[in-house]
């Protein structure tokens, strides 16, 4: 405590001092001495108000949600939750003394605690928070209509954010409306104020629209936030060239999801270049941007093909991240963990499964140590890093380690889902069905079969909720159910499960080809198998004759990846053809297998001739299809 009323004015002046100071540092990438300053700040106005509080509470509240908002940057959740939950708590105080003075900082103070919040998980409190901002907001807004209105628009798109995270997309949706709404007012009363805010609301919204659907959506949206921040760096060259990488990276994301690549990986590039650039002028702030970046440049690359460019970018990452977590293990441990599972994934597409494996591990091993010391954001991190170790060990047909890593995710998301689940249960039934896959190929059909019934269940209701994000997830665990019926003989189910997974993979297919077709190609050709079993002659043709057009469609864009799926079906197709005693038809399909088989096996032969790192890896059908 400060010795005497008299020093008041002169700590009053270095708290502000060094609040003032604690931004620069901020601003400049120095977390942790931006933290420090910011403690120092706050124990001084706690001094002060304990002298007078009504001349300096008012004060701390402030000082304290700028240590939030270092806390936050630091990732310190939690401590950020309490820091933003006692500014609340002074700010009602505040309000019971003189209401018209400082109900507005009241609502601010609401939807600073809603932020910190939803990203410590704790989403309840936090929509609680933010439509309590909006509420007061709305009635403030009669006596000052442009500095609440302002507010208003701030509140209602973290309101938007936390209910799209809680699992209710329509309300996110038409409450990401009304914000821009007000936003647009704003920037139609004050464009050289509103209209970077305006981007930076565009820019926040969008990948949370594109979660919970609106992928359309949050497409156009992220194109308006890129073009308005190009528009305001030009203007002012540099003045918005970091947002303007965010907002790119944002297109980024929001193109992958509706199969536009092309787009989404220009913007990436973009995005990492400028990164990049800005790094070599203020590494400390910039350096995990750039990390982050390459990252998703490489995840990019790797959807277009382009696995050797992808490898690199990913080996970049990497490299920056590790670098960055050396110098200062606490802020950047996490973002070595997510470079590593980029690159992980880079390696499994372009071929390199052991490497990947190695890659995986390291993250996960990181996530548990991270965990203990941060388990309200690392936990479901951890999960995360367990199922993609799962996945990657099915595949390389290490399955006993691949069960124990499917069993301890699966473990972490029913806690999660139990006290969280909006955000959760997709993950949960991600995890069961990759369990599925290796129950069944460890021969334990009945476990299997319950396992693939619980992800099912999950799916059809986040489906009915967001089809375009679900319907997908769906497919690919009805054709697992399909086949434990089936090792349990149920073959009658087996049937219905399959035709449902090839009713979903032909409307997803109509809808995005490049990105469904090769899914529903096996799917018809196991169709028809069944239909053939089940002794249904006409369906079974009929279908037998569309696995093979869907394959002749893959092979002639991808000949590598599908010519022997298309000897597969052609077989399959000059049977069916045989049993409907069409003998000419069936002789001139195996002719044309003969030659797609002869054709497929001199490619292979040539491919086993080339470095082994050439090599392709198993299709990531392989966690959503036959176990």
């Amino acid at each position: 405590m400060l010795p005497s009323p008299y020093a008041a004015p002169e700590g009053a002046a270095r708290a502000g001092r060094l609040l003032e100071l604690s931004e620069r540092l901020a601003e400049s990438g120095r977390r942790g001495e931006a933290l420090d300053a910011a403690r120092e700040a706050c124990q001084v106005l706690r001094d002060l108000a304990q002298l007078d509080s009504g001349t300096y509470l008012p004060d701390l509240a402030e000082g304290l949600s700028v240590m939030a908002a270092r806390l936050r940057e630091a990732r310190r959740m939690r401590e950020g939750v309490t820091a933003a939950q006692e500014t609340v708590r002074i700010r009602r105080r505040l309000t019971r003394y003189d209401y018209d003075a400082h109900a507005s900082g009241l609502a601010r103070a609401l939807c600073r605690l809603a932020v910190d919040l939803s990203a410590s998980g704790d989403l309840r409190d936090a929509l609680a928070s933010a439509q309590e901002s909006v509420d007061l907001y709305r009635s403030l807004r009669r006596d000052d209509p442009v500095t609440d209105e302002t507010g208003l628009a701030q509140a209602l798109v973290t309101l938007a954010c936390c209910l799209s995270e809680s699992g209710r997309p329509s309300a996110a949706f038409v409450t990401a409306q009304q914000a821009l709404t007000v936003r647009r007012r704003l920037v139609r009363a004050d464009p050289d104020v509103h209209t970077r805010r305006l981007a930076a609301d565009l820019a926040r919204l969008a990948p949370r629209l594109r979660t919970v659907g609106y992928v359309d959506e949050a497409l156009e949206m992220a194109r308006e936030a890129v073009g308005l921040y190009r528009r305001l760096d030009e203007e002012e060259i540099g003045s918005c060239t970091g947002d303007l990488a965010g907002a790119l990276e944002v297109l980024a994301a929001c193109g992958a999801a509706v199969g536009r690549r092309t787009e989404a990986l220009e913007a990436a590039e973009e995005a990492a270049a400028l990164y990049r650039g800005l790094a070599r002028r203020t590494p400390t702030l910039y350096s995990p941007k750039a990390a982050h970046a390459l990252g998703t440049q490489a995840r990019r690359l790797s959807d277009v093909g382009r696995h050797r460019e992808a490898l690199a970018a990913g080996e970049q990452a990497v490299n920056l991240a590790r670098a960055l977590a050396h110098s200062a293990p606490d802020s950047h441990l996490p973002d070595l963990a997510d470079a590593l599972t980029v690159q992980a994934a880079c390696l499994r597409d372009g071929g390199s499964l052991n490497r990947a494996l190695a890659s995986a591990r390291e993250a996960v091993s990181i996530r548990r140590a991270l965990e203990h010391s941060r388990p309200s954001t690392e936990t479901p991190a951890l999960a995360e890093s367990l199922y993609v170790l799962a996945v990657y060990l099915y595949t390389a047909g290490q399955l006993q380690e691949s069960f124990a890593m499917a069993w301890e995710a699966i473990d972490i998301y029913r806690q999660l889902v139990r006290t969280n689940p909006a955000p959760h249960t997709a993950d949960l039934a991600r995890a069961l069905n990759i369990l599925t896959l290796n129950l069944s190929r460890a021969g334990r059909a009945h476990e299997a079969l319950a396992a693939v019934q619980e992800a099912v269940t999950f799916y059809r209701s986040l489906a009915q909720v967001d089809p375009t994000a679900y319907k997908p997830d769906l497919a690919a665990c009805l054709h697992n159910l399909a086949t434990c019926l089936g090792d349990v003989g149920d073959r009658s189910a087996a049937l219905a499960a399959i035709r449902e997974t090839a009713a979903i993979r032909r409307e997803l297919a109509a809808r995005d080809p490049a990105t469904h077709a090769p899914a529903l190609a096996p799917c018809l050709h196991r169709l028809t198998k069944r239909l053939a079993e089940a002794g249904h002659r006409g369906e079974a043709l009929e279908t037998a004759r569309e696995a093979v057009v869907a394959y002749r469609s893959l092979v002639r864009r991808r000949p590598e990846g599908f010519s022997r799926g298309l000897a597969g079906a052609l077989g399959t197709y000059a049977s069916v053809l045989e049993w409907a005693g069409r003998e000419a038809d069936a002789a001139r399909i195996r002719e044309e297998r003969e030659a797609a088989t002869r054709q497929t096996e001199a490619k292979e032969n040539n491919h086993h001739n080339r470095p082994a790192h050439l090599g392709c890896m198993p299709s990531t059908e392989a966690v959503t299809g036959d176990p």
